[in-house]
């Protein structure tokens, strides 16, 4: 069973019930891993389209689902016991990308899934043993995978013209868009675009320093 990283109640991996929770059955290795935004839509998200009372509706749901635990792993947070985790797809052709829904997640497995936030801040090491721990990998294989990503996410960054697709919580919770959300998102996108400049640096517009961090050159 995984070491406990000490952010996270231990009873998950005991013989408690809330082991039922751990790996949905219908899933397969990887169980975590990142899925990074491309950064045209870092702040595109429900947070920005939806009124906060949407907004907490669908993520409440999420932890109520989940019993408030961990999706992937079972566990639960120190401070808080899970984050909401919206679940994209992405259509590289027409540049879409697809809410497909929302998820509750501890945070040290949301840390892997948002790779690049983490790696601005400094927690690349945690996260990374995280993914090794979780899937059942060596380190060489995590990092592979996080190389992969980050390959990933700078091939879909070149391109400035994604668009963002929420119907999903439409459809699901008949969430109503508030008008002014694609500006909201779009500052958004200008905040967050500056603090990654002013934490790791960028080059031709795309964070770079995060490739240094996790050994691709």
């Amino acid at each position: 069973m995984p070491r406990s990283t000490g952010s996270r109640s231990a009873g998950w991996r005991t013989g408690t019930s809330s082991t039922l929770y751990r790996y949905r059955p219908d899933r397969k290795a990887p169980y975590i891993r990142p899925w990074m935004v491309p950064q045209a839509l870092w702040g595109f998200n429900l947070r920005a389209f939806l009124a906060p009372e949407d907004w907490n509706r669908i993520r409440k749901d999420a932890y109520a689902r989940s019993g408030s635990r961990c999706r992937v792993c079972g566990g639960r947070g120190p401070q808080w016991p899970v984050e909401a985790d919206e679940g994209w797809a992405y259509d590289d052709e027409r540049r879409i990308q697809t809410l497909k829904g929302v998820i509750s997640l501890c945070p040290d497995c949301h840390g892997v899934r948002h790779w690049g936030k983490t790696m601005t801040e400094g927690r690349q090491d945690a996260a990374l043993a995280w993914m090794a721990e979780v899937n059942g990998w060596n380190h060489t294989e995590a990092a592979r995978c996080g190389e992969q990503a980050m390959k990933q996410w700078h091939t879909r960054s070149r391109h400035t013209d994604w668009q963002c697709d929420i119907s999903w919580a439409i459809r699901t919770y008949s969430a109503v868009p508030i008008r002014d959300g694609e500006t909201l998102a779009r500052e958004l996108n200008r905040k967050f675009v500056r603090q990654a400049q002013t934490r790791v640096g960028v080059r031709a517009g795309h964070v770079t320093h995060i490739e240094h961090l996790i050994g691709e050159r």
